[in-house]
């Protein structure tokens, strides 16, 4: 006989979360797989990287303001892909062009995007554009390191800020580029 009103101790966790979690999870492994090929024993490592993953993607998720559109994560990566393969062009030029001006320096840049997930998307995004890194964010206004002053790194700034915005399902503006 169970006493009356006793607390319920097990609080189940709704099937949609832990789906979620499950999924993230399968794609962390799956990365690693990538990443490492097929040997047995990088999966000493390749579990708690995969643990560590969820975790940081779980508590990263995009907030209810502002959820991941996954009807534009199709042509974002295409973009992304687009843009390593760019990056990666224009490092092996460097490399084998050592007479290629290098001019480094600093730009900012004054993001639309509302602060949380968008806003740190866009700053770890920021590093795919050619001879570019983000350097640090502060109240909305990204500094951004370049190996030399291309003239058009804030219209590609610009264009980034405007893909992510669609990942989130935020339109900006135009007239702002």
């Amino acid at each position: 006989m169970q006493p009356p009103h006793e607390a319920q101790t097990d609080i189940p966790v709704p099937r949609t979360r832990l789906t979620r979690v499950a999924g993230i999870f399968a794609l962390g492994l799956l990365l690693w797989q990538i990443c490492t090929g097929h040997d047995p024993a990088g999966w000493v490592l390749g579990l708690p990287a995969a643990a560590i993953f969820t975790y940081i993607a779980v508590k990263n998720a995009a907030s209810p303001r502002h959820p991941l559109r996954l009807r534009a994560l199709p042509p974002f990566l295409l973009y992304f892909l687009t843009q390593s393969f760019r990056s990666g062009l224009d490092v092996a030029h460097r490399a084998l062009h050592p007479e290629r001006e290098i001019n480094p320096g600093f730009c900012t840049y004054a993001a639309r995007l509302p602060e949380g997930t968008p806003q740190a998307v866009f700053a770890n995004m920021i590093s795919l554009l050619p001879g570019t890194l983000s350097w640090s964010l502060v109240d909305g206004v990204h500094k951004v390191h370049l190996l030399s002053g291309h003239p058009l790194v804030l219209e590609e700034l610009a264009q980034l800020e405007s893909r992510v915005g669609k990942l989130f399902g935020i339109e900006l503006s135009e007239d702002l580029i």
